[in-house]
């Protein structure tokens, strides 16, 4: 219920509140509770609503940008990881959406230059992104 109202108060003053990592985790717990449940509209507002309240939380935009990619709204998922790898450039998952969301696009230098990224930033990721890698290269 008070997730109910937090959402309620951030849409009614256009998100010019000024809210709480603390509120921007419970709309993210309630906007993964949402997605949980298939309630996509409602999981977007929240994704959105913990944004809004914390625009400067890597991982509310990382949140909103994971749920943009399963939706198919590319340009915005990049836009997110984009403002993501702005927060923190050493985000492998943002890097590792990215280059998702390049490649559904059909961006593959992109692409690929993200994913080599995601294995600079994380070298545990450099085994299991190399046949993709090989792949991208090859094209």
């Amino acid at each position: 219920m008070r997730t109910r109202v937090l959402l309620t108060l951030l849409f009614v003053l256009g998100g010019g509140m000024v809210a709480h990592a603390e509120q921007a985790s419970e709309l993210i717990a309630a906007a993964d509770r949402y997605w949980a449940a298939e309630q996509m509209d409602q999981a977007q507002q929240a994704f959105e609503a913990a944004v809004a309240a914390e625009p400067n939380s890597a991982l509310a935009q990382l949140r909103l940008a994971g749920f943009q990619l399963s939706r198919q709204q590319l340009e915005a998922c990049i836009a997110g990881y984009q403002r993501v790898i702005g927060l923190d450039p050493n985000n492998a998952k943002a890097w590792m959406g990215l280059g998702l969301a390049y490649l559904h696009t059909d961006r593959r230098e992109l692409a690929r230059s993200s994913f080599e990224e995601a294995a600079r930033v994380d070298p545990k990721q450099q085994e299991s992104l190399a046949p993709l890698l090989a792949k991208l290269q090859v094209q």
